[in-house]
């Protein structure tokens, strides 16, 4: 479906590249010409826009999610349609889906794991309030900005097409969803509430640790099989860097009966907080496989396996036996791991074999794109996240993992930089041009607000007479700043007053806005009293509270007295 760069969706959002090509869609990184800003269309297939059902049920879950409005869900902006071409328009990421820093960096650190996992929640946390179930949650639908930030997307096309599909998996077995990441209910065609989500969410998590998924098969078939009859192998027998805390957190989302799991996202995340804050979790991992037959194929795609009761994972019972073997293993276990660090210890390498491992530089105290270039000299994959801080703008200011940490070559490493303090000191603009205060407050980090003009006798025009905030007040980083600007004194015409008598021609100029100042001058021609002369002249502009001059006559000369 590759369309010319020429193309303007709804005469609006113009083309500039396709981003990527789906089963059900392709996107493409557009201009909306309107508003000036990137964005990301995205066009349904022919396929599914040819179905006019599926069309109307998709508009109405794009107008839902439109209205979820969250910092861990994409933006949707609008829904059009023409020639039998449908798209919506979604918020542009600069980034990556989770599943490339996957494939990129293997398994994640288990802090930085639990805090996608924690935003992932979040947003899952917003969509259930609103009735919204996603059911195909999976690194490919998550992404990851290039501040580090998370973002869940393809809300509304999954639950539409899922409600499309939902009379056809009822006659073939088809079910809706990504094997790897199905639920046991979601793998039989059983009726979905949240804790389904909240289940995939817990696959997603086993893959961000140990850096694959928990069942792996030759078919979807086989794939949805495990989900429902078989226990997920513990994520720190795959990787033993997981801690014990975050193990327990996705065993309990992965429980097989979602009675077993989180109630809700909500409480999911709650724990996922309380494990990054370094308290202790409330999860206890239940496992357990449920007594479940196969559904013989009914057709193509992942088939729907026969319907399971699930029993109390909790309180399955087991033999004397089983539980002598586990409890030998456990022992074994920890025997292994205390032997792996007194080898890390003693031997200084940890490291495992065809796994190249380098240490971790310390870049805290460097401005990002220097630590930036020293970590990626050191064959790692830094990613950054802003925060307001007191240290100076740029500059790193934590690090996970910490220098000094030997981890796996190409691992990602989270940096927190400094975006300034979230509060700066308002400067003092006054005396200064527009051109002058814009330039102090961008340096300030803050912006010019509404500028407005009054008279000034003192303030030459277009100097700064006054602002709000004052100066020296503390604002929120990126606040505005209101000025008023001079124009100047206000201005006056001087009148006319020549012929006029002193005291008129005095009130006339006083009431001008003006002030007048009286010289005497003898005269034969002017009678005694009145004006001869003024300036400035009458019609002159002035500014108020100029002086106007006057001269007045103070008569014909004495005429000199004769002595003889």
């Amino acid at each position: 479906m590759s369309v010319p760069p020429q193309i303007a969706y709804g005469g609006r959002y113009e083309v500039i590249e396709s981003a990527g090509v789906g089963g059900m869609a392709e996107v493409f990184r557009a201009r909306d010409q309107l508003l000036g800003r990137e964005v990301a269309v995205k066009v349904l297939s022919r396929h599914l826009a040819s179905d006019r059902a599926f069309v109307e049920r998709f508009r109405r879950e794009a107008q839902a999610v439109a209205n979820l409005n969250h910092p861990n869900i994409v933006s949707l902006f609008d829904f059009g349609g023409e020639d039998d071409t449908y798209f919506i328009v979604m918020e542009f990421i600069d980034g990556r889906p989770l599943e490339e820093v996957i494939r990129a960096s293997g398994p994640l650190m288990p802090e930085r794991a639990a805090e996608i996992a924690a935003d992932v929640a979040a947003a899952l946390e917003r969509a259930h309030a609103a009735g919204l179930i996603h059911r195909d949650i999976k690194p490919s639908n998550v992404m990851i900005t290039t501040n580090a930030n998370t973002k869940v997307t393809d809300f509304g096309i999954v639950r539409a097409l899922s409600a499309r599909e939902e009379q056809t998996m009822t006659q073939t077995g088809m079910v809706i969803g990504t094997a790897a990441y199905l639920s046991p209910e979601q793998a039989q065609g059983k009726p979905l509430d949240e804790r389904s989500d909240l289940y995939s969410l817990g696959v997603v998590l086993y893959e961000m640790l140990t850096g694959g998924t928990p069942f792996s098969g030759e078919s979807p078939l086989s794939i949805a099989y495990k989900h429902v009859r078989e226990d997920p192998a513990a994520p720190s027998t795959v990787n033993p860097d997981v801690p014990h805390e975050l193990e327990s957190i996705v065993m309990k989302a992965m429980a097989k009966n979602p009675d077993n799991r989180y109630p809700s996202a909500t409480e999911m995340r709650a724990d996922l907080l309380r494990f990054l804050s370094g308290h202790p979790v409330e999860a206890t991992p239940v496992m357990g496989a449920a007594e479940t037959m196969v559904a013989s194929p009914a057709g193509g795609g992942t088939e729907v396996l026969r319907e399971t009761s699930y029993p109390d994972e909790e309180q399955a019972p087991k033999s004397r036996a089983l539980l002598f073997v586990l409890g030998a293993l456990v022992i074994l276990g920890l025997l292994g791991a205390l032997a792996y660090l007194l080898a890390d210890s003693f031997f200084g390498g940890g490291e495992t074999p065809g796994v190249p491992r380098v240490e971790v530089p310390d870049v805290v105290g460097d401005e990002v794109n220097n630590a930036r270039d020293e970590l990626e000299e050191a064959r790692l994959d830094p990613s950054v996240k802003l925060k307001p801080s007191n240290a100076p703008e740029d500059e790193v200011i934590k690090q996970d993992p910490e220098g000094g940490t030997r981890i796996r070559r190409g691992s990602e490493i989270l940096l927190t930089v400094s975006s300034g303090p979230r509060q700066v000191s308002v400067p003092d603009l006054t005396g200064q041009t527009i051109e002058e205060a814009t330039v102090t407050l961008e340096d300030a980090g803050l912006a010019l607000g509404e500028q407005t003009e009054e008279t000034s006798d003192e303030v030459e025009a277009g100097l700064i007479l006054s602002q709000s905030p004052s100066s020296g007040s503390e604002v929120d980083k990126g606040s505005s700043v209101d000025v008023v600007v001079s124009s100047g004194a206000e201005s006056a015409t001087v009148p006319f007053v020549e012929g006029q008598s002193e005291d008129e021609a005095v009130a006339n100029i006083e009431a001008a806005g003006l002030v007048a100042e009286v010289a005497g001058e003898t005269s034969e021609d002017v009678e005694e009293g009145i004006v001869i002369s003024q300036s400035p002249e009458g019609g002159a502009e002035v500014s108020s509270g100029d002086t106007v001059t006057i001269t007045v006559s103070e008569g014909p000369p004495d005429e000199p007295t004769d002595q003889a």
